[in-house]
């Protein structure tokens, strides 16, 4: 149950940054509807359907089309996030044994770094690394299973973390200089 409403809650939070921000509603609304899809999808099944990922990574195409940015640095952003993820997820693989990041995971960030500059792709990881572990202590403080064994669905998380720094723009790289 706590999941849900936390859930419902970052939605909703979500969908009110937009008119905050200065990014077109022409593609902030698709853009949300995209990520809360993928993020309810993966609470309940633990698995990002493809095809919503395909089309964040269109979407994001087509963005970068009408500001009329050169397609090189959402090329660079993907490519960056890719291998970035795949390594993370084969040196989890080879220490631990098992997978800990799922392919679904590795193609959302790479189909939303599309949507960034690679210059915000840390930032993506270290919102959506904090959010997933607030998440987990909130959730199963209270479960007497062992923690090692829970499976979190990280895509929801992602999600938050790349339509929170699509939002804030190049505020958050600004703020660091």
């Amino acid at each position: 149950m706590i999941q849900k409403t936390l859930l419902v809650f970052l939605m909703l939070a979500s969908f009110s940054m937009m008119f905050l921000s200065e990014r077109p509603i022409y593609f902030a609304v698709p853009l949300w509807g995209l990520l809360s899809s993928l993020s309810f999808f993966d609470f309940k099944a633990l698995r990002l359907p493809n095809i919503l990922t395909a089309l964040v990574l269109c979407l994001g195409i087509a963005y970068n089309i009408y500001i009329d940015k050169n397609l090189l640095l959402p090329l660079t952003s993907f490519l960056i996030s890719s291998a970035l993820l795949i390594i993370i997820s084969l040196t989890y693989y080879k220490l631990r044994g098992r997978l800990g990041l799922g392919m679904g995971d590795i193609k959302l960030f790479a189909a939303g770094a599309v949507w960034l500059s690679p210059y915000q792709l840390p930032f993506v990881l270290l919102i959506s690394s904090l959010t997933a572990i607030l998440y987990f202590l909130i959730s199963f403080e209270r479960v007497n299973v062992a923690a090692t064994n829970q499976k979190i669905p990280y895509g929801p998380f992602l999600a938050i973390a790349i339509w929170s720094v699509w939002l804030s723009g190049d505020y958050l790289i600004r703020l660091l200089q």
